[in-house]
């Protein structure tokens, strides 16, 4: 509609009223809050239910209408200095009502009392009224542009504090056709300093297909996205009857309660409250919401606050964005969350992702990253994709290493070594030992086709070459090595080297030469297997490549051995058997120097004691993945066994050991991360080096007593007794006894 000087007549937009506010079925508990039946609705109590509660605290929304109340309770102390267009005077009080019911929508204040009035969505937001509609609820297109304009002006003042200065802008008017003035005035409030500001404008009560205008504003490219049209539905989320569709400006439609809606009202100039219906109502909802992103991410645009309102609201009508709801129901439950994957920024400038993240500690670490002491130095913030933090606990991500075996492997290791075959063709010996698929899946090993074997030669000049797959290193290198060589082969893996471990599926191959006297000299490698033939024939890949190379120097009397072995292991993408992946990402080769001495004494005949000691150093290392982890530490670990071996206690060809052993255990070194903890003024992840120790709280020492007895050749039977003080390493576990036994059948 014109007037007489060709001005468009713009004029609110109540559809209709009605006496009381209609039941609602959300969670009120106050009378207050059944009075506000639409904050629930949108699901608002999810922002001011946060642990630092999102309220609309120190953001400001300009509200172009009527004017405002401004003495109103619901106000007080919030209300800035407003404008009235038609005087030219901060002087914006309403003497019509409109404006008030929907600054009370937006920003009625909560709890003055509980046990009466309403409240708003942004309760705490700053509130600035500018009156371009006269008390009979109409104005002209100039008149609302020199509002919009005067929001813009103060925007982009400098004397006009930051908290001051107007962000979201509700229109709560329309008319049925453009305006050249407001188009204008708009585009300057977009690009207003600092990303300008979000405007809600509601879509008008006529029933159409397509919003009216300023709303219908919302679909052109000088928006940037940045207006929001607003249908309105009821309070069973369908669209009012009177409301304007989406229509062509579905891509930025969004419907909100607007039909019988409870707010402060302004009568006669006396303070009260009053029920109205329109698309009104329905958009000081979304203006609201706005301010409540805008307060829990103070560094976001006006652009993304309203792109975040379109892609969480609730899908309504037909699915995806329709001609009739657009994007569907504002929710700001939704909008509290994140938007797409949670990301980490890392300290190459990257990104890496939530998903996919985990970490499985080293074993010997044990339980040492989900101690007291580490568990905070975990919880770093995420962001999802507009840059919003969000506090992550990455424990749930990090596990404990898995058992490296069960309380039957020392005793079916023990009936495996009653299997060993010695023999010899002229002046060469040869020694094969194989090791049961049940044994390897004690030990925590795949069994696949290959086998599990050693097989060594030596010649009569004491020169000897040996072989084996499948995680048997430990019976050719070290003090069990060597005692299996003199047919001491029931130990198992009770003296294996710890480190031989960390690669449970290695290969192995070396030789052996004396150098002088009874010392000899043996040298060899260990190597991971890349590929693993499970027992379907079907290649499965083993994981982390390892490779070890060794060097170690023995010498063997009558009734002695002690062996002395200098070890280097090589781990690629881990670090003493840790496990990496997504935001917890390592790439690198961890790389530790190892000393092992270990030494037996046959006492007599049948009685044999010893002891071997293990130490590790890992060099520090730093990662080259995209990830939270920055590297390792220099790192120290330790390990160690003694045993006493009786045989033919009880009868012929029977044994028994007892073994006290400390499985590896570092002693010293950090994993360090580079983590975000939040973000600055200007949405800046803000980082934090951090170094997570892996010295585990306890330590782990374990007994075995291991009886093993034949019945013929090819059948022996075995039991066992283990007990674990601090199992894993961990102070806090109950101690452990287990008892097993085996039987050994060969056919």
């Amino acid at each position: 509609m014109k007037n007489r000087n060709g001005e468009t007549i713009i004029r609110t937009l109540v559809a209709l009223a009605a006496a009381a506010a209609i039941p609602s079925s959300f969670a009120q508990t106050t009378q207050e809050e059944f009075n506000s039946p639409g904050v629930y609705q949108i699901n608002a109590q999810a922002a001011h239910n946060r642990p630092a509660p999102v309220t609309g605290a120190n953001v400001t929304i300009v509200i172009v209408d009527t004017g405002l109340h401004t003495s109103h309770p619901e106000f007080a102390g919030r209300v800035l200095p407003g404008y009235n267009v038609f005087d030219g005077s901060q002087n914006a009080f309403d003497g019509n009502g409109h404006g008030t019911h929907v600054a009370g929508i937006l920003g009625a204040g909560k709890n003055n009392p509980a046990q009466s009035g309403m409240f708003g969505a942004a309760y705490q937001a700053y509130l600035m009224p500018i009156r371009v509609l006269n008390n009979f609820g109409f104005g002209t297109s100039d008149g609302i542009a020199r509002g919009i304009q005067v929001a813009a002006n103060r925007r982009n003042s400098a004397a006009v504090p930051e908290d001051k200065k107007p962000f979201a802008m509700n229109l709560s008017l329309g008319s049925s056709s453009p305006s050249v003035n407001i188009e204008a005035s708009l585009r300057n409030a977009i690009t207003s300093i600092n990303g300008g500001m979000v405007i809600a404008a509601a879509a008008g009560n006529n029933g159409g297909t397509d919003p009216g205008w300023p709303a219908r504003y919302a679909k052109e490219s000088w928006a940037n996205g940045q207006i929001l049209a607003v249908g309105a539905v009821d309070s069973n989320n369908v669209i009012a009857g009177f409301s304007n569709r989406a229509g062509d400006t579905r891509n930025f439609y969004l419907v909100a309660p607007g039909v019988y809606v409870f707010s402060t009202f302004a009568d006669g100039g006396q303070a009260t409250y009053e029920v109205l219906s329109g698309t009104s109502m329905a958009t000081p909802y979304v203006t609201g919401a706005a301010a409540l992103i805008k307060s829990g991410w103070p560094f976001l645009t006006a652009r993304q606050v309203a792109s975040i309102l379109l892609a969480t609201a609730t899908d309504l009508g037909a699915p995806g964005v329709d001609p009739v709801y657009g994007h569907g129901l504002l929710n700001l439950s939704r909008a509290q969350e994140p938007v797409g994957q949670l990301a980490f920024p890392t300290a190459s400038g990257t990104q890496v992702l939530l998903a996919g993240t985990a970490l499985t500690s080293s074993p010997a670490a044990g339980g040492a990253l989900l101690s007291a002491r580490n568990v905070s130095l975990l919880k770093v913030s995420g962001f999802d994709d507009y840059g919003r933090d969000y506090a992550v606990d990455l424990a749930p991500s990090v596990r404990r290493y898995g058992a490296t075996g069960n309380s039957l492997a020392p005793v079916l290791a023990s009936l495996d070594s009653a299997d060993t075959v010695n023999y010899a063709r002229g002046s060469i010996g040869f020694r094969f030992m194989q090791r049961s698929e049940v044994t390897q899946l004690a030990l925590g090993q795949q069994a696949g086709e290959r086998g599990a074997y050693v097989l060594s030669a030596i010649d009569g000049d004491g020169r000897e070459v040996f072989l084996g797959l499948s995680g048997m290193g430990g019976h050719s290198f070290g003090l069990a090595g060597d005692l299996a060589r003199r047919g001491e082969t029931h130990l198992g893996s009770a003296l294996f080297n710890p480190f031989f471990s960390l690669a449970k599926q290695h290969m192995h191959s070396g030789f052996g030469m004396p150098l002088w006297g009874p010392v000899r000299m043996r040298l060899g490698m260990l190597v991971a297997d890349e590929r693993i033939a499970t027992a379907d024939g079907v290649p499965q890949n083993s994981g982390r490549q390892q490779y070890m190379t060794v060097a170690e120097v023995s010498a063997e009397a009558k009734s002695t051995v002690w062996t002395l072995s200098f070890g280097r292991l090589q781990e690629e993408n881990s670090v003493l058997g840790a496990s990496h992946s997504g935001a917890l990402g390592y790439a690198g080769t961890g790389e530790t120097n190892v000393v092992s001495l270990g030494a037996a004494f046959m006492a007599w005949s049948r009685l044999t004691i010893g002891a071997q000691y293990t130490s590790g150093y890992t060099a520090g290392s730093a990662n080259t993945a995209p990830s939270l982890v920055s590297g390792y530490s220099d790192a120290r670990s330790t390990a160690y066994t003694a045993f006493v071996s009786l045989r033919e206690a009880f009868g012929t060809g029977d044994r028994v050991t007892m073994t006290l052993s400390q499985p590896m255990r570092i002693t010293s070194g950090t994993m360090q991360m580079l983590a975000p903890y939040g973000v600055d003024a200007g949405g800046t992840p803000v980082m934090e080096s951090r170094g997570i120790s892996l010295r585990p709280d306890g330590r782990e020492v374990r007994a075995d007593l291991i009886y093993t007895r034949p019945f013929n050749r090819d059948t022996a039977w075995s039991a066992g007794l283990a007990w674990r003080r601090q199992p894993d390493h961990d102070a806090a576990a109950d101690n452990e006894l287990q008892i097993s036994a085996g039987l050994r059948w060969r056919f």
